[in-house]
């Protein structure tokens, strides 16, 4: 063979190779065109050609930093998406991705462009889900962003649009605030208004609640209250939210698991609840507590109320108000000089008496 034969030989083999890759890189774009009729499903969307028919429907979407969740996921924090999925036996599981990329329209991309990728963990529990765990990038931009989920074979099963945001001042750390409950002490009967300053969403009370001017009651000196929308009587108002709570452990206490019951026995006390409030108290918050090896324990009062004003009309004499933050630990921290969790001091009862407790656990 002469040399100019072998040369364009070559060259033909290198671009016939150059373009065998060129269509093999090409080939691993993942394609999912959402179809013209799209069924959504709390969320996700689907491709046109549905090759993988796996995942039924978004369940939840949670980002976690530090101690708090995020609304909408934050940059930086770990993510978790929950989804249904169509029953199979245990074993026999397709292996599904979850890949996220920028938003654009074209709606195919590349593997190695995802933002951040996982692949899913099958929960066979009372329903079948998958579960996907991953840490975003902390240099992701503000923007709407696309899950993509694909099967082993690189088949888009589905689609959904989230909105991601750079920094912790675009989204909202929020924690439940469990059980917060109003007792109701006047020396005579005496009908009142009871509402709430919140800054938060609201998620059950009881008695109903109305958004126009809260709770209309009528309170008994023996601790009963009246709603006179619905005629029945109550032990105490009920209500609960998540909003973004205070600053948690600026003033704190480390306590053992199995000295919590009698910690909280002594702090309430001082606080000045009576020993029916503080069984209220302590048998609702101690099952979550007393089995931690330790327990980080906070009552940012003050702050609580800021976050979330009680306003009962007429005022009563004395109104206190406990709210407990926690969070669970495997060993003892050391409490910094001069964030010391201090006992209360001097709370007396005196007349009418409005009485509310609740807290979070972090």
């Amino acid at each position: 063979m002469n040399t100019k034969r072998t040369i364009a030989l070559m060259l033909t083999i290198t671009m016939l190779t150059a373009s065998l890759a060129s269509c093999g890189e090409a080939g691993k774009k993942f394609h999912g065109k959402p179809s013209k009729n799209v069924n959504t499903s709390a969320g996700i969307f689907h491709p046109e050609e549905r090759q993988s028919d796996y995942i039924t429907n978004l369940i939840n979407v949670c980002s976690w930093k530090g101690d708090y969740e995020y609304d909408p996921p934050i940059a930086g924090s770990e993510l978790n998406v929950y989804c249904g999925i169509h029953k199979t036996s245990e074993g026999n599981e397709p292996e599904i991705t979850l890949y996220i990329f920028e938003d654009d329209n074209r709606y195919a991309w590349d593997p190695e462009d995802a933002v951040a990728s996982a692949v899913g963990e099958v929960r066979h529990e009372n329903s079948d889900s998958i579960h996907f765990c991953l840490d975003l990038p902390s240099d992701m931009d503000t923007d709407d962003y696309i899950f993509v989920f694909t099967d082993s074979e690189g088949h888009v099963d589905c689609m959904y649009e989230q909105e991601i945001v750079a920094s912790s001042g675009e989204s909202n750390a929020m924690i439940p605030v469990d059980k917060p409950v109003i007792y109701m002490y006047p020396e005579e009967d005496t009908e009142a208004y009871v509402s709430l300053n919140f800054e938060g969403d609201l998620t059950c009370t009881y008695p109903m609640y109305n958004e126009d001017f809260g709770w209309h009651v009528t309170a008994h000196p023996d601790g009963r209250i009246t709603d006179l929308e619905g005629g029945r009587d109550y032990n105490y108002l009920y209500w609960e939210g998540i909003s973004d709570i205070p600053d948690s452990f600026d003033r704190a206490v480390c306590v053992r698991g199995e000295d919590t019951a009698a910690f909280l026995e002594e702090y309430l006390e001082a606080a000045g609840l009576t020993y029916g409030e503080i069984d209220d108290f302590i048998t609702y918050w101690l099952p979550g507590m007393e089995c931690n090896e330790y327990n980080l324990i906070s009552f940012p009062t003050e702050e609580y109320e800021q976050m979330a004003e009680l306003n009962v009309s007429p005022a009563p004499d004395t109104m206190i108000r406990v709210y407990m933050v926690f969070t669970a630990l495997d060993a003892p921290v050391e409490i910094e000089e001069g964030h010391e969790l201090l006992m209360p001091q001097g709370v007396t009862r005196t007349g009418y008496t409005v009485v509310e407790w609740g807290g979070s656990e972090v």
